[in-house]
């Protein structure tokens, strides 16, 4: 595991850490009540994607945290203000950005980020969020992006917009700003179904489609190998009940 520091602080000028990989997974975990989750979504994603490496900003002690092959120690707070204030370090040359709440469900779940690449032509990937954030966006037939799943390419084209996000937001949505400041600064973007970034189980067909939830109750039926039984999935799709069975989690 990598150590980064030293600390972050808010008068510091930001510098992008130089490429580890070229491919890898960014969390950001902010005080210690998110710690759970992070531990479930990470047993996830290495249940499906055994091989990628993962990226940890955190302000929280290295024996609190699960293992990570990269870990960047960070002074912070809680808040919305976390995601456009470390996303834009992007530590891998493509990286997939996942909130501590999503759960990994099939190993096809980062296969997108292959089009992250000069032949597709791609620099971002991201998922629509609720049309009814349309008129915050204020740009016609435009949603918000959820920014709980975004696949990044490090380039100058998505550095100069996630700069813009960081120096321009103030609070609030995060998302609304980071869709603005994709689209000001033209990043040719793709953009995901909701397999890949699924908050609410009408979104789907059939729970074997999801490839990522963010639903918190799933996180519930993580096991401690980072798998989630087909049965237990199921029921919570059929019914909205969430219920542990087998092994509990540390």
């Amino acid at each position: 595991m990598m150590e980064v520091s030293p600390l972050i602080s808010p008068a510091m000028p930001t510098k992008f850490p130089k490429p580890t990989e070229d491919f890898g997974v960014m969390y950001i975990a902010i005080g210690g009540k998110s710690l759970w989750q992070l531990r479930r979504s990470i047993a996830s994603l290495r249940h499906h994607c055994p091989a990628v490496p993962v990226a940890l900003f955190t302000n929280q002690p290295t024996d609190a945290c699960p293992t990570v092959e990269y870990r960047f120690e960070v002074s912070a707070t809680g808040g919305y203000h976390v995601k456009p204030r470390f996303i834009p370090w992007l530590p891998f040359d493509r990286t997939v950005y996942l909130d501590a709440d999503t759960v990994v469900l099939n190993s096809s779940a980062i296969e997108p980020a292959e089009l992250l690449t000069d032949k597709y032509g791609y620099e971002a990937i991201y998922v629509h969020g609720v049309s009814r954030r349309c008129d915050k966006v204020r740009i016609c037939g435009v949603p918000s992006m959820n920014s709980g799943v975004v696949m990044l390419k490090k380039c100058q084209r998505v550095l100069n917009a996630l700069a813009h996000w960081r120096r321009h937001y103030q609070g609030g949505n995060d998302e609304i700003l980071l869709t603005k400041a994709l689209l000001r600064h033209a990043v040719p973007s793709f953009v995901l179904p909701a397999e890949w970034n699924c908050r609410a189980r009408d979104q789907v067909r059939h729970y074997s489609s999801i490839r990522i939830t963010h639903h918190r109750h799933v996180l519930r039926l993580v096991q401690p190998d980072g798998s989630v039984p087909d049965e237990l999935l199921k029921r919570w799709w059929e019914t909205g009940v969430a219920e542990l069975q087998g092994g509990s989690f540390a």
